[in-house]
Parts: C-alpha cells; structure tokens; sequence
C-alpha cells in the first residue's frame, strides 16, 4: 500500500454530512463504524438514509425491505408511495428556495444559462403535460436521445411527474444501436435534438433518429428540439414553426395529434417483462417548445417499486440488457452517495462529465437536487478550442464538486498546456469508469486538483444504479484506493470457490444482500437477470470486477473479462498499464491476454506514444523490461505494438475486448459505444506492419 496522501480536513471530519449522520445516530468511530453497522443491518441505515436525505413519501413503506423472494428479487419499501419529483424539487419550494439555482448549462458556442428550482419544476411540468396530450400514461417509456443540456434535465423530472419511464439513449449512437433499444423497451415517444455540436463540427441528430424511427414502429411520436440560440431555446415567448432535418419550415403536428388514447393501466404492474411494443403507422412530428407550451401536469403519487428509468447496457455478446431502477430505491441510492460520499451540500455546483445516455448523469441529476444543489451540463467536447475549456468551465461556474474518468486525467496529461491548478473553490474531486494508473491518479489529486481535494474514487454501473465501492471524504487516502464498500452494501471479495480472499490477493467483488439501487430485474428478461448477477455464485451478486483489499484500504484492478492469465497465473490489466505507461515514451496503455497453446494466454501490451517521443524496437524491449521489473519475470510482455489511439467509449472506458478480437479474429460484440472506430483500423495496420 502507498503512503496516504491524502487526509481528511474539519471541513469534512466536523462539518460534512457523514460526521452530522454519525452524531445524530451515536456513531462514534465514524465512518469505518457506520459501514460496518450499515453492512450488518442495512435496513436500519436505508431507513435513517431515506429520512436524512429528504425522501418524501405520500404513504410511508411499511417496511424497509422484503426479501422473501430472494437477493434477485428483493422489494424495497413495500407499501410507500412517493414520486422522486417531490423530494428532488418541490420539496424545496415549499422550504423557499426556489430561486435557488437548479441547473447551470453552457454549449460548446459559449452560450449559457441557468434555472431555478422554481423554473424546473415549472417547465417539468409543462412538458409533463405536454406528453400527456401526446397520450403518454403511467409506465410508458418515453426515450430521450438528447445531448447534455436544459432539456434532458427537465425531461427527466417530467417523465417521473407523470409516471413516465424515461429511456435515456447516449447521444453518439448510430441508428441500429437506437432503434434496438427503442424497439426494446417499446417507447411511445423519442425527444431528440435537431443538432449537436462537437470540436466544432455539426452532428445532425435528428436524421439518425429519423432512420432508426424506421425500424422502431413503436415510437408514435417525435419531439424535436430545434437548432435555435440559447435565449430562444430558454424563453417562453412566441412558439416557432416546426422544422424537418433538412431545416425547411413544415406543417406542425398539434400536440396530441395522432395518439391513441388507452388505458391508463401503468405498465410496469406486475411482471415488467409482459409489456410488447405495439406498432404504429409512422410518428407524428412535435417540437419541444410545443410541448413545453402544454398545461401543467401534476405530479402523480406511485409505489415505491414503480420504475422511471430504463436504461440499457452493452455486454460482449447478445443484445442491451435494460437496467430497470425505481421512484423509491434509486433516490435512496444515489442519494446515499452524493451525499455521503461526495459530501453534496446545498451550495455546492457540481459537475461530472458525462452524457444524458450513461448512469452517471441521472445519478448526479437526482443527487445534487435532492442537496438543494446545483448541476452543470455542458454540451459539447470538453478540450474546444484547446483543453484549458475544462478550467473556464469550472472557473465560470463556480465549480466545488468535479467528476470524470481516469481516461480523461490522461488525456489531459498528455496535452498539458502549462495551467494552473483547480480553481480554490473546487473542494471534492470524483472518479469513475476505469481504474486508474497511479501517475494520472497522482496527477489528477496534484496537479489538478492542488493536492487541495479528496479523490472519490466510486465503482458501480447500470445495473447497481450507483456505487458498490466508494472513497470517503473522512478517511486519509492513498492513490487509487477506495475506502470500503458504500454504506449500506454487505460486499466481500471471493475466489473462484467462493472463498473470501486473503489481504492482498485478488478476486472477484461479490455482494450479499440487496441495495435499494440495485436494478429490479432486467427489462423482459427474468431468467437471463437470474443467470447474469446469481448463476455463478447463488444467493450473492456478482459483480464481476477484480478486486484487492490492503489494510483498511480496496483497490479495483479491472474487469473478470479483461482478467489476463499467464501460465495459471491471474493478473489484471490495471498493473500491467500502469508499468507501461511510467515509460516517458508511452501516453496509454491497454494490456490484453492472447491464447498461447503453451501458457494458455500471452501477454500483449498496445501502447500510445507520448508527444515527440519515438516507440520503435528498442523501446519496446524497455516497456517488456519494465513490466517484468515491476511484476515479475513470468509477466514479460510478448508483444509490445504502437498504436496511435485505443478504441474507446464517449465516457473513457478502452475497450480491451476489441483489441483482443482484432489479434483472435473472434467476433467483436456490440460495437455501438464506440466513438472512434479509426482506432480499430489503425490496429489492424499496426499489427501487420509491426
């Protein structure tokens, strides 16, 4: 274990809400005594968590959990009634402050803006209403393929208002990844964007929902937010015409036009896989502002278990699984995090670069309201014109919680423009994705950061619906590291047999019991739900993540698909990239096993050369050097290839099953989170000239 870096100041160890928690309910030995309790007893904590964080309910539950059905099919509070909408905004209307800023917003163009909570929950409302009349009721799934910005934050608070389930889709999909979704989850209604931007180029987002429209028969309507500036995009002056992709002024489809009135039955009663999409003619074509011109709708009272979110992640093979996450446990979730352990107060303005298709925005999104705080959302590529766009943005808005990915902290090391470090009113940092190397960890803590802010390393996804490990802001901290599980979550790390590991030895983060966040199934897909998470280890969740535990101290060292082993011997990909990349002549790094018919897997390293720094024959015959210097002789690289990029997600991830595939010749899987498929050519040109 490195030496602690980092230690906790009074702001957090006296003043945070970790250590207002602890005094409230005699927790002495703060936060390590907390988890420990919260671990063995969770419904005594998600019971005192959902008060402290401002959980409003219509009925109170009447219980915390009932897990008669199991770990898989664990209900959270049975019997409450309550919508997120109350405890995320009107709840701080009714205590005054709804002028208390919401969402802060800016686009690549420089344009800007904020709303209030008064104006969120206002204009939620009017788009609540305005699907209403397009026939939207209780448990129909309204998509969202939207970049970052007013809209899908106020999308997502109107689909809850009403009982809508939102289907967030990333904003960089093509039109098959979308229309399978779609089709998928059977959405009544896709919100989409004329337009985006990027490094300054035009994205025409309404022509690739258009084409997906095609296959997906189910949408009956599209709403479209036209290209127009900021002022007309945030005003409510006079309604502008409806526009084609092609930007020509068409006929305008009155709201409510062509839906079909049905039954308000919410389709989520029961078993959530029984509702099939149905088709219709063709969509009719809306726009935002027509929408958002509707009465108001009001917000409707649910069970606890009735779910606002579907949202889909992308395995190897096979098609998106749709995590499904609830008005009730979600919040308690990511409430639980934001507020624990990203210390989320009610003047703070977080940040977190991420995309509305992702887990990461509405985890920050319900988070930071239930605070009373304030979000950022900038649409557009966080390094235009130069990366010092990253250190105005926080500089601008007045930034004190900043999140992102490790991949980030790398890139911007590589490109490091001589700045100057965080702004001072930055006071948590926070990290997730990927694991980290531990000189961008150092760099992001130091050189970004000003050795000034805790490094909140969390460690969920989709499925989790927040976090299964997290750092703390009231424990000392040394790179890389976590401080325990979340509060609240019972997890432990195992073997190939299931047995607890040893301090120090790698294994796979098993969890058991549930977690209010945890997805409830998995969309129309029960057994696979129950064979994915709990067929290899029942009555546990797993995880699926490699994992270490030194002293007090959890470490993530990479997925169990991307685990690399060599002769018998298990090594995660973490280690072996951070090796290579404390070459000066390497920038990143991905490591991948390649079967070997004697070892059973080789060791193949793909390198990124640094800025004006050669990586030819002699260097890489160091990086091998190096890795056996650090690792051990019987982890010598086989093969060391220069590429000039990796493949990657839009949020960071290296998508080491791509690179494998490309040395295998096996199938790639899902390619639809790829955002730089040249990467893929220039591996494959790499591999035959090298």
């Amino acid at each position: 274990m490195s030496a602690y870096v980092w230690h906790p100041t009074p702001e957090f160890t006296e003043h945070g809400n970790i250590a207002a928690f602890c005094r409230r309910y005699g927790i002495d030995g703060g936060y390590r005594e907390l988890q420990a309790r919260s671990a063995t007893d969770p419904q005594w904590f998600w019971e005192r968590a959902a008060a402290d964080i401002g959980i409003v309910w219509h009925t109170p539950p009447t219980r915390v959990c009932d897990d008669t059905g199991g770990i898989a099919f664990t209900r959270w509070f049975p019997g409450g009634r309550t919508n997120l909408v109350d405890s995320c905004l009107h709840r701080h209307l009714r205590q005054g402050r709804g002028q208390a800023p919401a969402l802060r917003w800016e686009r690549e163009d420089g344009t800007k803006g904020i709303l209030t909570y008064d104006e969120v929950a206002a204009r939620s409302a009017r788009v609540a209403g305005g699907l209403r009349a397009l026939g939207v009721v209780e448990g129909d799934r309204v998509a969202g393929y939207l970049p970052s910005g007013p809209e899908g934050f106020v999308l997502l608070f109107a689909c809850a208002r009403i009982g809508a389930v939102l289907v967030p889709l990333f904003s960089g999909f093509g039109a098959e990844a979308i229309a399978v979704r779609l089709v998928d989850a059977g959405a009544r209604v896709l919100v989409t964007a004329a337009a985006t931007t990027r490094h300054g180029r035009r994205h025409d987002m309404e022509t690739v929902a258009r084409t997906a429209l095609e296959k997906a028969t189910c949408v009956g309507h599209l709403v479209v937010v036209l290209e127009e500036s900021a002022a007309s995009r945030d005003s409510s002056g006079p309604s502008v015409r409806d526009s084609g992709p092609s930007g020509r002024d068409v006929p305008s489809a009155p709201v409510g036009a062509g839906a079909t009135p049905r039954a308000s039955r919410p389709s989520w009663a029961g078993d959530v896989s029984q509702d099939e999409p149905t088709a219709s003619p063709g969509p009719a074509t809306t726009t935002w502002h027509r929408l958002a011109g509707a009465e108001p709708a009001a917000t409707v009272s649910l069970p606890a278990g009735a779910p606002f979110l579907l949202l889909h992640t992308s395995g190897t093979t096979g098609r998106p699984k749709g995590a499904i996450h609830t008005h009730g446990g979600f919040p308690v979730q990511v409430g639980s995090e934001t507020r624990y352990n990203l210390d989320l107060r009610p003047d703070d303005v977080a940040f977190w670069v991420t995309d509305p298709g992702w887990i990461m925005f509405p985890l920050v999104a319900l988070g930071a309201t239930l605070a009373g705080a304030c979000v950022l959302a900038y649409e557009g590529a966080i390094d235009h014109p130069d990366v010092t766009r990253l250190w105005r943005l926080l500089d601008d808005h007045g930034v004190t919680v900043f999140g992102s990915s490790p991949s980030l902290s790398r890139m911007l090391m590589g490109r490091d423009p001589k700045h100057p470090t965080a702004p001072s009113r930055l006071r948590v940092l926070g990290s997730t994705g990927e694991p980290w190397t531990e000189e961008a960890w150092r760099w992001y803590f130091a050189d970004f950061g000003g050795k000034r802010c805790p490094v909140i390393n969390i460690c969920g996804g989709t499925e989790v619906g927040g976090s299964l490990l997290a750092s703390a802001p009231t424990l000392p901290q040394s790179p890389c590291s976590f401080a325990a599980p979340c509060l609240g979550i019972d997890a432990a790390i195992e073997d190939d047999q299931g047995t607890e590991t040893p301090e120090g030895h790698v294994g796979e983060l098993v969890v058991r019991h549930s977690w209010p966040g945890m997805t409830r199934g998995l969309w129309r897909a029960r057994e696979r739900f129950a064979h994915t998470y709990f067929g290899r280890r029942p009555g546990r969740w797993s995880h699926g993540d490699l994992v270490s535990r030194t002293g007090d101290e959890w470490f993530v060292h990479g997925r169990l698909d991307d685990i690399i082993k060599l002769a018998g011997k298990r090594l995660g990909p973490a280690e072996v990239e951070d090796a290579v990349v404390g070459d000066p002549a390497v920038a990143e790094a991905a490591a991948v096993g390649i079967p070997h018919p004697v070892k059973g897997e080789a060791l193949w390293c793909f390198a990124v050369p640094a800025a004006g720094w050669p990586l030819g024959a002699p260097e890489a015959e160091r990086i091998r050097g190096r890795v056996a210097d650090a690792l051990g002789p019987a982890f010598r690289p086989s093969r060391v290839v220069a590429v000039p990029e990796l493949p990657r997600t839009r949020n960071g991830k290296v998508m080491r099953r791509l690179i494998r595939s490309l040395v295998t010749g096996e199938a790639p899987g899902d390619l639809s989170t790829l955002v730089n498929p040249s990467g893929l050519d220039a591996i494959r040109t790499a591999l035959q000239d090298q």
